[in-house]
């Protein structure tokens, strides 16, 4: 049976990328639905209690979370086909998503796949700001931030939310409205566009865009321990900001960007080798080393954690080859089609997997 940290499922294929959700965002998904709708009454009142259909207004938000997320990993997609590369699939999880690109290894590449992603965001916070502007008759703000940590839903049981003219002047819409939709997608996108850029740090796509300008003056490897390091920085900061305000997301982002800089700073001092664990038993002094026959070092039992990379790197490899032996197949269709018919015969995603295959062969030799 496959490790269970690895388990996802498949949600569709969208521009020729595989769509699948992992199960942890399953999880992540119902249990925050629940925690609304099973929310247990303060007795001291300190916390007001949530409003009827509290649950719904949650249900809603994720689903917007969600396409926002998904959108901005097609930004990187189509980012990484404006450069020649190419995408097959993308995987979403509770911290967001993972969109497996493959792009050619320069600089300016990476910096236009990785921007793509944030650019999306971004192109929606303008869209919905202005659709705010002419939606209601009176143009209104968007939700720039949270409330303090406080439910921002609906306020009473009639279901009406509280939104704001340019005047600060409060207005009670309707939670479904196209005004409070757009507002609340104005501000899912909002968040995400800046969590991408204020948190300059591997893997998040500041720490990379870091590292594509940093790559051409440093080289590749210093610019990658450069994000690394800043990485490492971001770690401290979400550490300190989950404890401060009891905030489980953030602890859990904390943990993704350690790890996530952890391996590559193995990866690129020892290529990957778990060479810090030690492979030598100590127990019996560093004399036993003198010996003339000294023991046999003692194999370390691999953890889940070591195992599941081990798992995940294999699949990716499978994966790699899999897909390279149907490139090289329908690289030979399209050589006999252009052999037939001549090149005008072949479509943009033809001429477009035709130049990434190339490119990829070019970069190899």
């Amino acid at each position: 049976m496959r490790d269970p940290i690895s388990w996802s499922f498949p949600l569709g294929r969208m521009f020729g990328v595989t769509v699948r959700i992992h199960i942890l965002f399953v999880i992540f998904f119902a249990g925050s639905i629940l925690r609304v709708a099973f929310a247990p009454e303060d007795p001291t009142h300190v916390v007001a209690k949530l409003p009827d259909g509290a649950w719904i207004d949650i249900l809603v938000i994720l689903i917007l979370l969600f396409l926002s997320v998904l959108a901005h990993e097609f930004g990187h997609v189509f980012g990484a086909r404006a450069v020649g590369g190419d995408c097959q699939e993308i995987l979403m999880w509770p911290l967001g998503g993972l969109a497996y690109v493959e792009v050619p290894h320069t600089p300016r590449a990476n910096f236009i796949s990785t921007a793509a992603g944030p650019a999306v965001n971004l192109f929606l916070c303008v869209l919905c700001a202005l659709l705010l502007l002419v939606v209601h008759s009176t143009p209104l703000q968007p939700h720039w931030w949270w409330s303090n940590g406080a439910y921002i839903g609906r306020i009473n049981d009639a279901g009406q939310v509280a939104l704001f003219t340019w005047n600060n002047d409060e207005l009670r819409v309707n939670w479904y409205s196209p005004a409070n939709i757009l507002s609340w997608t104005f501000r899912v996108n909002y968040i995400l566009f800046l969590l991408n850029i204020v948190l300059v740090g591997f893997p998040m796509d500041s720490g990379r865009l870091l590292q594509c300008i940093l790559w051409p003056r440093v080289g590749y490897r210093q610019a990658t321990l450069a994000a690394v390091f800043a990485g490492f920085v971001c770690c401290v900061v979400l550490g300190v900001f989950s404890m401060w305000q009891n905030e489980m997301i953030a602890l859990g982002l904390c943990l993704f960007i350690f790890i996530s800089c952890k391996n590559q700073w193995m990866i690129l001092e020892t290529g990957g080798d778990e060479a810090l664990l030690g492979q030598y038993d100590f127990s019996q002094g560093y004399t036993s080393l003198e010996r003339d026959e000294p023991p046999a070092p003692r194999v370390r039992r691999q953890s889940w954690w070591q195992r599941w990379l081990q798992q995940r790197a294999a699949r990716k490899t499978q994966r790699e080859m899999e897909n390279r032996e149907a490139d090289e197949q329908r690289m030979d269709q399209l050589l006999d089609k252009i052999q037939r018919e001549g090149k005008g015969a072949l479509t943009d995603e033809e001429r477009r997997f035709l130049k990434r295959v190339s490119e990829r062969y070019r970069n190899r030799n």
